[in-house]
């Protein structure tokens, strides 16, 4: 079974999809808890992101303590997490704001909170709640630091409507302690 087979929503209600006894970050769905950075995070939200060409990503609203954050996973021939937390667009600065509004999509380059960040990628794709079969089309510009540890997303999502967000990648090990919803 492939990675995002698990996503596949045809199951049977009863049946599990995961090891009980081994319940891994690619097993996550809402009302899920976790440990990460010595907290217990709430999945209080699944996302998916279709780019194209049946590539699908995943990505988890996790709360704790007043705190929301983003954890997003990518099976490209290896599992990419991402941890990330939503900026103000504006924070960004006004040299890179000033950029995007006079040539429509963010620069090769953005320096943010000393760090420098290079654009790795931009893609084009669609959002969605899994709760709800409405898509919204977006483009992503994804960067990264020189030693892809950490990574700014700038999405863009109508044409003067921008999102952005920072954060980390992160290993498997980093996130233990996965329990299913007590909902199920």
């Amino acid at each position: 079974m492939g990675f995002f087979d698990l996503f596949k929503n045809n199951k049977e209600k009863d049946e599990k999809h995961y090891d009980p006894t081994n319940i891994k970050v690619t097993d996550l769905e809402k009302g899920y808890l976790l440990d990460y950075d010595l907290e217990t995070w709430t999945v209080t939200k699944m996302s998916e992101y279709d780019w194209g060409n049946n590539f699908f990503t995943r990505e988890f609203t996790i709360e704790s303590k007043g705190k929301k954050r983003f954890l997003h996973l990518e099976d490209d021939d290896e599992l990419i997490i991402t941890l990330s937390e939503q900026i103000k667009y504006r924070k960004l600065g006004a040299t890179v704001v000033d950029y995007i509004e006079n040539n429509g999509k963010p620069p090769k380059e953005i320096s943010y909170k000393d760090t420098i960040y290079y654009l790795d990628e931009e893609s084009s794709g669609y959002y969605r709640d899994v709760e709800n079969e409405n898509w919204e089309e977006l483009i992503s510009f994804d960067y990264l630091n020189d030693d892809e540890n950490k990574c700014l997303t700038i999405e863009q999502w109508d044409e003067n409507d921008f999102e952005a967000s920072v954060g980390k990648t992160l290993k498997s090990f980093e996130i233990s302690n996965i329990l299913p919803s007590y909902n199920e």
